[in-house]
């Protein structure tokens, strides 16, 4: 807030001249800074001028024309700065000192020679301090511990160490003043405090009032700071020589420039800028390897054990409300009714409109064993409904199952994660039971990798014991060849075919690739994404996990079990980590399948597992494209299915499951598709009907259809079609004598070949 006089003062810049040396004596250091800042510049070439022209008459009017100079960009001024640093004219006093000290702080006197080295000279004791500063030792040691504050902000590199050894000797004096305003200053520079300053900051920030809340907010700026220097020490442990030592500096001074200096600095925190640099280091040496913040460690862990305690439902906010996408099917939600398309009004009385999906999420999950009530809304109910919902330990669906005609497995494996391997055991187990079983389709498509040690678990229930897998190859350990441990868990007479797109990475790639080479299974599709690199998860020196109780002993924090909320985000915290490429894998017959760079990161040779039997996806043409997005954008095919499945619950799961290609078996079809004007052919029209069935009837059937889209049914997915010929043909029968395929299985591209 401007006090009166001072708006006497601010007039409009075309109407007025400088203020008058009088017209200043009566305001503070503060106020006139103040008032510069307040002053509207104008044609800021006639005000520099103007104000160069005025230095020299007074000390006041020397700080304002100074500070507004420095506004303009100007540091045309550090002399008369520096000399109310140094004057010790009663008319100097420490408020003064104050206001010019922090003008010479301004971005403008960044590398100043002149600011810099008068600022070392007042820290070296040449040079008296003001009568009112010397009279008060507390003002004395505050008015250095700014000077070298402000010296570390302005000052090269040899100057901040001046800077920080003043105020390190500061902190250890026999003085509580000087110990008090070293310890305070230190913090300030960002620098790493001995113990005894920082016993020093905890005392003052018991302190009630303005310096207690600063001591506090920097002790918690210190424990960041540890995490920097942590993810810094990683970094520099990758280097070893001096010269590359010497490198580490230059990333020390980027970062305090684009801080300093980047118009964009100051949005970033310097725990955002280090993880960026330590990120960018380890991209530069390959794709895989990457810096992980504690938030994307903990979508790391997830995913490698995706299991949590909560309800077991897909959720997501739709039209403004928070909804049920889809119930996990195994899960407590669907077991006590909620489906899809469910509102989730509130959640133990509160609401969850216009609230963030995480925080309701939170508040979903808890303990198993324990419950939650949620109010729920669905189209059709007269008025919300309480549903008490237990909450059980969720474990997600990594693996779809379906038996298809004939009497193929179809297993579409989503991830390499936990237990992985004895999920596709149990499922055959299971098909086999039936007597049914004449083969397996193992779909790899889109599956990025995960653990290593399932990619030879998943072979070990198809190979005999002994046989390799992989073998990998690291600096540290040299080479490691990894087996198969027990007797196949399958007749190893079972006809297997392996599905995979250029999505397929790692662990897929290992499977697909290992199961091919001894004669296991066939592969069928595109070839493979050439990942042959095995990453490890670092952890940085000095850097924990917050502490939790393991109640289930299992030896990771599970989102019901209670931490140490070190830094009262109320979220547990991951330490970060450096995901690291550690090794390269080869496949039994020893070749590799990583895909070569050179260090611009081009690719240089192609990497993958070339199937056995090559069919690439079916393109559609421009126009077609235009078309379906024309449609699909305004849900004509949605809310068509939508209309069979409110009317005719049996006959919308008979059409998801197989129509025969028969666009008769479609309630009102004609009428429909003359209603689209389409350029579209009745059989695509169908097809894409059939999707949205397909989407739709999950919870009428209790579980979802593998795949994505297109991709994993039967009728259209013209790679998974041919995998079913492979599979028959392996067990010995004929695919045109099972019905469904002879009337629905797309005819093999003109595009595939057999390798």
């Amino acid at each position: 807030m401007i006090i009166p006089s001072l708006l006497l003062i601010l007039q409009d810049a075309s109407l007025r001249t400088l203020p008058a040396s009088e017209d200043l004596a009566e305001f503070s250091g503060l106020e006139i800074t103040r008032m510069a800042d307040e002053w509207e510049l104008g044609d800021s070439q006639l005000w520099r001028e103007r104000l160069q022209e005025s230095l020299g008459d007074s000390a006041r009017l020397d700080l304002f024309a100074a500070r507004l100079l420095a506004r303009s960009g100007s540091a045309i001024a550090a002399s008369e700065l520096i000399d109310l640093l140094r004057s010790t004219s009663p008319e100097t006093d420490h408020g003064l000192q104050e206001a010019a000290l922090a003008t010479v702080g301004l971005p403008v006197f960044a590398l100043n020679e002149e600011a810099q080295k008068a600022l070392a000279r007042i820290l070296s004791g040449d040079g008296e301090l003001s009568p009112s500063t010397a009279a008060n030792p507390a003002h004395g040691y505050e008015f250095l511990a700014e000077v070298a504050v402000t010296l570390h902000q302005i000052g090269d590199g040899p100057h901040r160490r001046t800077a920080l050894r003043r105020l390190r000797t500061m902190s250890a004096t026999e003085s509580r003043e000087g110990r008090e305003a070293g310890a305070l200053a230190l913090a300030q520079t960002g620098s790493v405090l001995s113990a005894q300053a920082t016993e020093i900051l905890e005392t003052i920030a018991a302190e009630p009032g303005v310096r207690g809340r600063l001591a506090s907010s920097l002790l918690e700026q210190q424990e960041q700071q540890m995490r920097y220097r942590a993810k810094l020490r990683a970094l520099e442990d990758l280097y070893q020589s001096e010269g590359e030592a010497e490198g580490l500096e230059v990333l020390e001074e980027v970062l305090a420039s684009v801080s300093l200096r980047h118009m964009e600095g100051d949005r970033f925190t310097q725990e955002e800028l280090v993880s960026a640099a330590a990120d960018g280091l380890l991209r530069r040496l390959d794709p895989y390897s990457n810096f992980l913040t504690a938030e994307e460690v903990k979508e790391f862990m997830f995913d490698i054990h995706p299991e949590y305690g909560g309800i077991g439902a897909y959720v997501n906010t739709v039209d403004g409300f928070f909804t049920i996408v889809r119930p996990i099917y195994s899960g407590p939600a669907f077991e006590v009714g909620l489906r899809t398309g469910d509102r989730i009004l509130s959640v133990e009385g509160w609401s969850t409109i216009e609230q963030s999906n995480d925080e309701i999420i939170r508040r979903l999950k808890g303990p198993p064993g324990t419950d939650v009530t949620a109010e729920i809304f669905r189209k059709g109910w007269s008025a919300p409904r309480e549903i008490q919902i237990p909450r059980r330990k969720i474990a997600l669906p990594i693996l779809q199952q379906e038996m298809l005609p004939g009497g193929v497995l179809y297993l579409e494996l989503v991830s390499f994660s936990e237990d992985c391997g004895a999920r596709i055991q149990r499922a055959i187990s299971e098909a086999q039971a039936t007597g049914r079983l004449e083969g397996v389709v193992l779909d790899l498509r889109n599956n990025p990798g995960g653990l290593l040690h399932e990619a030879v678990q998943v072979c070990d229930v198809f190979l005999k014991k002994g046989e390799t897998v992989v073998v990998t190859r690291s600096r540290d350990e040299g080479e490691e060849v990894h087996k198969t441990v027990a007797p196949p868990a399958v007749d190893k007479n079972l006809p297997m075919v392996i599905l995979v797109n250029r999505h397929s990475a790692s662990a897929s790639e290992i499977v697909s690739g290992a199961l091919s080479i001894h004669g296991r299974a066939i592969t069928v599709g595109e070839r493979t994404h050439g990942k042959g690199s095995v990453q490890n998860l670092v952890r940085l020196k000095g850097v924990r996990d917050e502490r939790w109780a393991d109640e289930n002993r299992n030896g990771m924090w599970d989102e019901w079990e209670r931490y140490e909320d070190r830094n009262n985000n109320g979220v547990y915290d991951f330490a970060p980590r450096v995901k690291l490429t550690i090794a390269y894998y080869f496949l039994p017959d020893g070749s590799s399948i990583h895909t070569q760079r050179d260090h611009e990161g081009k690719v240089i040779e192609d990497g993958g597992v070339e199937p056995n039997v090559t069919v690439n996806v079916p393109s559609f043409p421009p126009a077609t494209l235009r078309e379906l997005d024309r449609l699909v954008g305004a849900d004509v095919f949605r809310d068509y299915a939508s209309g069979i499945l409110a009317s005719d619950p049996d006959l919308a799961v008979e059409l998801a499951e197989y129509d025969a290609l028969d666009e008769a078996l479609y309630p009102g079809f004609e009428e429909f598709f003359s209603g689209l004007e389409t350029i579209l052919l009745p059989k695509d029209v169908r097809s894409w009907i059939r999707l949205r069935l397909r989407e739709s009837v999950a919870d009428s059937r209790g579980r979802g259809f593998p795949g994505n889209g297109f991709q994993g049914d039967y009728q259209e997915d013209t790679q998974l079609a041919e995998a079913i010929r492979q599979v028959l043909r392996l067990a010995g029968r004929d695919v045109a004598m099972v019905k469904e395929y002879a009337v629905a299985l797309p005819a093999r591209p003109d595009s595939s070949k057999e390798g």
